[in-house]
């Protein structure tokens, strides 16, 4: 245990009154931002709809406020009324002063997918990939089925996409195929994705959409399916899609075949896998199960294999003791990773601190960001600030002075220990 701080001692947390209600008195209403946003983006919504060959003059006219945001507004608006939204957005171009966003672009291309209308989206691609700006599942948010006839109507819009793709070529495709395997996947058009996988390229990148996605939704043998057909097409899983397979194995509480699955990966004898991750995934539950000697073991083995944590494991850890009612281990494993890992060591221990402090112990919270101060580091501002606070309200003032001299040190050092 780390000697305390000098005078860091005191009586138990006292409760502080409540503070007085705030003001009954309602606040003027004033018109916002989003509301002339939206009443903009209706009146051009109105405009684009009436159509008509002085549609440009119209908008000149109207001289809206040009935005992205409101750009984005008008299109996803004009999408869901089923209205062309190209010239609006060549229009919206022209003005000076405004460069439409990636997502600008990936809103257009859904507009030309829900008419499909797959000559104006392979012009929207071409600009895309002029521009050097990557397609994202939103571009395809028009694949989302209804009706009865769903998995044949979105098969077919998939195909079409795919070959609107590929005749356009360029920068975009790749991002294009691996977004729009995700976008299938995500509305559970397992099929057609697979199929746009067999007719561009077996990769582990495109099959991971798919396992990720079935692991999401707790469907291991699913998920498994994919793996076994990943092999089968000659096409090797990395190490994220045994992490996924893992993953979902715990998340479902089947333990022993995580285990056994584990085991797989280490017989794999390729150098990646398992890797980090792999460990955070095991070190993780063990943590949230409250098996926190489990978990030491893991980090153990994962520093024996000179890998380094990710500050989301320390969290895991940090938290896994606290919630148990483990404090002083909480404490002692901040300061023990203080030197096996000297990067986590500010959110360390800045995270032990705002737990101590959210649970009425100020004090031990002062301590703790004393102790990181003490080590020639920055605490996190917030968590300082806080804490400081909740000692003047608990008439400790004589404690957050001693923190403020120590913290005034750093007001023009870069952060460390970060």
């Amino acid at each position: 245990m780390m000697r305390p701080l000098p005078r860091l001692v005191g009586p138990p947390l006292r409760l502080a009154s409540p503070r007085a209600a705030f003001s009954a008195t309602p606040l003027a209403r004033r018109g916002s931002a989003a509301d002339a946003r939206t009443a903009a983006s209706d009146a051009i919504v109105r405009l684009v709809a009436a159509g008509g060959p002085g549609l440009e003059a119209d908008l000149d006219r109207l001289d809206p406020a040009i935005s992205d945001g409101l750009v984005c507004t008008t299109l996803r608006a004009l999408t869901d009324r089923g209205v062309p939204a190209a010239r609006f957005f060549a229009w919206a171009s022209l003005r000076w002063g405004f460069t439409p966003s990636a997502h600008a672009h990936n809103l257009l291309v859904e507009n030309a997918g829900r008419l499909a209308d797959y000559l104006a989206m392979s012009r929207v691609l071409a600009l895309m990939s002029a521009r050097r700006l990557s397609l994202t599942e939103r571009a395809f948010a028009f694949l989302a089925p209804s009706g009865s006839s769903r998995g044949s109507r979105v098969e077919d819009a998939a195909r079409a996409v795919l070959r609107t793709l590929d005749d356009v070529g360029g920068p975009c495709r790749a991002s294009g195929v691996f977004s729009l395997v995700k976008a299938l996947a995500s509305i559970g058009e397992f099929d057609a994705a697979a199929s746009v996988i067999e007719e561009t390229a077996r990769t582990a990148r495109y099959y991971n959409v798919l396992v990720a996605a079935k692991c999401k939704a707790g469907d291991f043998v699913g998920a498994r399916e994919v793996f076994d057909e990943m092999r089968k097409s000659g096409c090797d899983p990395d190490a994220n899609t045994w992490n996924y397979l893992l993953g979902c194995l715990l998340k479902n509480g089947r333990l022993a075949e995580a285990c056994g699955l584990v085991e797989s990966m280490e017989r794999t004898k390729l150098g990646e896998i398992p890797n980090s991750l792999t460990y955070e995934i095991l070190a993780y539950h063990a943590c949230k199960a409250g098996r926190m000697d489990s978990a030491m073991r893991i980090l153990d083995q994962m520093f024996s294999a000179n890998m380094t944590p990710r500050i989301t494991m320390h969290t895991a850890f940090i938290k896994g003791y606290f919630y148990t009612g483990r404090i002083e281990d909480a404490w002692k494993y901040v300061s023990d990773m203080s030197t096996r890992d000297r990067h986590s060591v500010n959110r360390n221990y800045s995270l032990l601190a705002k737990l101590l402090r959210k649970s009425g112990r100020v004090i031990d919270a002062g301590r703790v960001l004393y102790e990181l101060m003490e080590k020639g580091l920055r605490p996190d501002h917030s968590a300082y600030v806080k804490v400081a606070k909740d000692l003047h309200k608990i008439g400790r003032g004589d404690l957050a002075a001693e923190l403020k001299s120590l913290f005034q040190r750093f007001s023009v050092q870069p952060d460390l220990g970060r």
